[in-house]
């Protein structure tokens, strides 16, 4: 049972893809970011590096009320140990409940990212597990188009 609520899970979880945007300057930010469920759009995993905001990962794991301002956030991958990091509350999101790693811890989460098939990613009690289908390739274009070091 519990195998295949994992796999309708990922069904509707999709694969990465790499864009740009324009920070609120007009400058140029790398996206790679996994293409996010329509019945749950606001559930999101993005790699984001270029403009005011230099190289972030922003997650949000669906929880639509207040949250606290600061947090752990783990991210495990099969086979792997999990990762731990501190988290913030994005200043500018998509959403309620979207948080923020910034600099180099950025971009360490960014190249575990790059490594198997799915990474599931908790904080407290909430928990997503995210596809990792394309992530490498999106994460790649991010790394050689940004400016920061990655």
């Amino acid at each position: 049972m519990r195998i295949l609520m994992i796999a309708v899970a990922l069904a509707g979880s999709g694969t990465w893809h790499y864009d740009t945007a324009r920070d609120p300057l007009g400058q140029t930010v790398n996206v790679a970011e996994i293409v996010p469920d329509a019945a749950r759009p606001y559930i999101a995993l993005r790699l984001m590096c270029g403009g005011i905001a230099g190289v972030a990962i922003q997650v949000n794991l669906g929880q639509m009320q207040a949250s606290p301002e600061r947090g752990e956030m783990s991210f495990a991958i099969e086979g792997a140990r999990p990762y731990a990091t501190a988290a913030s509350l994005a200043p500018i999101t998509d959403g309620v409940g979207t948080y923020e790693i910034k600099g180099s811890e950025a971009g360490n989460v960014a190249h575990l990212l790059m490594k198997g098939e799915n990474v599931t990613v908790r904080q407290g009690a909430a928990s997503e597990t995210f596809s990792l289908s394309g992530a490498a390739a999106a994460i790649g274009q991010v790394i050689t188009n940004c400016s920061y070091r990655i």
